[in-house]
């Protein structure tokens, strides 16, 4: 029996809580990549049985890798067989327990209705509209509980992927945040991320949006060039020399053979991945994993289940609008390795500048303007990038100064007072103020204590990034005050906040849904 970390039984635990104070709700839970998902079901699938013994449980997932590693986790963690059912993997045995593909369960969906409790891993992959497989086998399978896990609780141009109207209804336990995902850092239990700049950075002013993303065929015609290339793959020589396994992210098919071909005339051993391999993706992968090639340039078929703890380097070659996108490709670095003490990114796609790092992403950006605020900062002393919150630079140690207009006390290094409350109601006013942009003013109840925050939509820069964000995070689309204020009805409210105390005001720095 595998023995979880504390923050996978306090998963555990937030689940069936949950499910106890909301019986017919479909909550999700949201783990960073590396933070072991898969043993977290396991888990919950234990916990099941021992409370309900003659429940069938069914764990759904997209991609047969992930359905394959969901399986061996299972077993591993129960000690007991397990039903896999996935053409792709070429086994289709159903039992109490059963690990499937949706596309393979949704072909054959009579055999599925004895299933009463469904656990869909990659959860953020499902649509938030339409009908689309996983509604349709929900629908055909008749009355089921179920829950979804996720390292990105949001879609790309949809906000979260839980809410009202959504197939999920509420988180049960989240770790995604930006304060939790350090914590799991500093902790051990993930990987740190170093990102560097790279001389070589893509030009996407003029690509064209496609599904609300850049469209493909601009930037293969683009950034498939000789030239780019070269030059990518010259800097990611100079810079992973002393680095393990390098994952590389392509556009498309061609894109990824073209820099395979560049890196093996290079003297570095190199496959591709892509959709279109059959199987000798399986045997590739594989060969990656036992040292046979020191890079793996992948397209589209690795950003999610894939894990390869040694993974030390990162070059993104692609860029995208998809915090999602974003998150899974640079999250295959996250996991921990003996003698790894950081994974080294080179994102040429400017990703992290555009949509943050991935411990606090943008689910909607803003277009550029010339004098805005940066979502990211530079060590002076080492180059790796930060979000603009650092104080300190995790690789070097040096101190970032901050400019401010608080005096001097403000300044002195404190140790936080921080304290959580629960939240009984919250209120919305719009703030005005001649020549400034307006701001949201939210305000908490939460017993004898009030407390606000300052929303700014309208404001340039990262103060309306923020902003922004806030109101995507509560799952409402806003991009002006006036318009989060007029679907203030529509706010998801935290249930909790947590406020540092340590100032002349209090600051609100963490929320629980």
């Amino acid at each position: 029996m595998i023995k979880l970390r504390k923050y996978q039984e306090e998963s555990v635990d937030a689940l069936f809580k949950f499910f106890k104070k909301k019986p017919n709700d479909h909550p999700v839970i949201g783990l960073p990549t590396g933070a072991g998902k898969s043993f977290v079901i396991a888990a919950i699938i234990e916990r099941t049985l021992e409370e309900y013994p003659d429940v069938n449980i069914l764990v759904l997932s997209h991609v047969k890798e992930i359905v394959d590693q969901n399986w061996k986790s299972i077993v591993t963690f129960r000690g007991r067989d397990v039903g896999l059912y996935s053409a792709g993997l070429g086994v289709k045995e159903i039992k109490q327990v059963t690990v499937a593909g949706i596309q393979s369960a949704y072909h054959n969906i009579d055999s599925f209705k004895k299933f009463s409790f469904v656990i869909i891993d990659e959860a953020h992959t499902i649509p938030l509209s339409g009908s689309g497989m996983y509604r349709t086998f929900f629908d055909g399978i008749g009355k089921a509980k179920y829950l979804g896990l996720s390292a990105t609780l949001f879609r790309l141009g949809g906000g979260h992927i839980y809410g009202k109207d959504k197939l999920f209804s509420d988180v049960a336990y989240d770790l995604t945040s930006a304060n939790a995902f350090s914590k799991l850092v500093t902790d051990g239990f993930l990987c740190n991320l170093k990102t560097i700049p790279t001389s070589i950075e893509f030009d996407t002013r003029e690509l064209r949006t496609q599904n609300g993303d850049f469209k493909l065929s601009d930037m293969s015609n683009k950034f498939d060039r000789r030239p780019v290339t070269d030059g990518a793959i010259r800097e990611i020589i100079k810079f992973g020399v002393d680095y393990k396994k390098w994952l590389i992210f392509a556009i498309d098919i061609e894109h990824a053979e073209h820099i395979t071909e560049t890196l093996n005339s290079a003297g570095i051993p190199t496959k591709a991945v892509h959709s279109k391999m059959g199987a000798d993706r399986a045997t590739v992968i594989k060969g990656f994993k036992h040292g046979k090639y020191k890079a793996l340039v992948n397209v589209n078929v690795l950003t999610t289940g894939f894990d390869d703890p040694e993974i030390d380097l990162i070059a993104v070659l692609r860029p995208t609008k998809s915090p999602v996108l974003h998150v899974q490709m640079i999250g295959r670095g996250l996991r921990i390795s003996p003698g790894k003490d950081h994974c080294l990114v080179m994102d040429f796609g400017g990703n992290t500048e555009r949509l943050g790092p991935i411990n606090n992403v943008l689910l909607h950006v803003a277009k550029k303007g010339g004098n805005g605020e940066p979502i990211t900062k530079r060590c002076p002393n080492c180059d790796a990038i930060h979000h603009p919150a650092v104080r300190v630079c995790t690789f070097c140690g040096f101190k970032f100064q901050f400019q401010h207009g608080l005096g001097n006390s403000a300044g002195r290094a404190v140790i936080a007072q921080e304290k959580w409350y629960k939240v009984d109601e919250v209120s919305y006013h719009i703030n005005k103020k001649i020549n400034k942009p307006d701001t949201l003013s939210v305000a908490y109840n939460c017993g004898l204590s009030l407390f606000k925050e300052w929303v700014c939509l309208d404001h340039p820069g990262y103060a309306g990034h923020k902003g922004r964000h806030w109101a995507s995070f509560r799952g409402v689309d806003a991009k002006t005050v006036e318009g989060a204020y007029n679907k203030r009805d529509q706010l998801l409210t935290p249930s909790r906040i947590r406020v540092d105390l340590k100032g002349k005001y209090p600051i609100l720095c963490d929320y629980s849904f």
